[in-house]
């Protein structure tokens, strides 16, 4: 079942005093990937680890909060999608379940809501070079307007000059 979604750029119209500074602050941001020599532990002994970035391109780090979020799911999402604050506001900081087929990563990637996330991130992606082919369309096709009027005036110029040299009545 595909579901319609207006894609808004959260982030633009979200202010949320909790979220960490290092991590993206909006949908024209890339994922802050904070890719550490070690990561800091939790009193469990586990850590969160820079190969979990492998493949997950829309996973960010923040060092500050030692916490993992979701970029598309934070910044794409639809007010119609209902999906948790784990990835999106509060941070998953989970290390011992985070690579668990049922839970953490695994679980939000293929969540509904993740998967409809991506979708809009995409053709928000499409839209902006869609957008850009656009503009260089119409700037070229007024350099070409602009061109060929400095050419008639040029000849209109020229001709009134040689009327005026003449002194014929124009």
């Amino acid at each position: 079942m595909e579901e319609t979604t207006d894609i808004t750029a959260v982030s633009q119209n979200f202010e949320n005093k909790s979220m960490p500074e290092d991590i993206s602050k909006s949908c024209n941001d890339h994922p802050r990937q904070s890719k550490l020599s070690s990561y800091p532990s939790n009193f469990q002994n586990r850590s969160f680890q820079s190969s979990w970035f492998v493949n997950r391109n829309w996973l960010e780090y923040s060092v500050k909060n030692d916490r993992i979020y979701c970029f598309n799911c934070r910044h794409f999402r639809s007010y119609k999608t209902n999906i948790g604050d784990a990835f999106t506001t509060c941070g998953y900081n989970n290390w011992k379940r985070a690579l668990e087929s049922g839970s953490g990563l695994h679980k939000h990637e293929q969540s509904q809501a993740h998967v409809i996330t991506t979708k809009n991130l995409e053709s928000f992606k499409l839209r902006q070079q869609l957008q850009l082919s656009v503009i260089n369309s119409l700037d070229n096709s007024r350099s070409i307007l602009v061109r060929r009027n400095r050419d008639r005036l040029i000849k209109i110029s020229s001709t009134l000059l040689l009327l005026a040299k003449q002194m014929i009545a124009f």
